[in-house]
């Protein structure tokens, strides 16, 4: 084998090692993200996978029992989702909050076992001027 074989054999060594390991990387940090509405024609499917669901907590329907939660989340068809979360909560979780819930989904039970929980804040996205709308519009 010549020097110019050799280096070629070696780089494309080295670049099929680096595309197995970004394809494992990836692979296994991948989840799915869905919203509420997308999410439930699928949810049987999905059973053991760790998913992320986005939808809005219903109006009353968080209960607290120290640090575990239950409430439920709808899309905008009303379809709904119970979930259960154990852990701290963001200062914006409350009712009509807009969430992102990180975890499982037991079919038998039907409730979303969340792991993460992610309260949007909308108008800290806004520009200024809207956000100030907003609340003059209030009073």
């Amino acid at each position: 084998m010549n020097g110019k074989t050799a280096l070629i054999a070696s780089i494309l060594v080295v670049v099929a090692a680096l595309g197995f390991l970004v394809y494992t990387g990836l692979s296994d940090n991948m989840v799915y993200y869905y919203h509420v509405d997308e999410f439930l024609p699928k949810a049987t499917s999905l059973q053991g996978e760790v998913i992320k669901v986005n939808g809005k907590v219903s109006e009353g329907s968080i209960r607290k029992d120290h640090m575990n939660y239950s409430f439920v989340i709808h899309g905008a068809v009303q379809n709904t989702v119970n979930v259960a979360y154990t852990g701290v909560v963001p200062d914006t979780f409350k009712d009509g909050s807009d969430v992102v819930v990180e975890g499982t989904y037991d079919p038998g039970a039907k409730q979303f076992h969340a792991t993460t929980l992610l309260a949007k804040c909308p108008t800290k996205y806004e520009p200024q001027d809207q956000a100030k709308e907003k609340k003059t519009k209030k009073i």
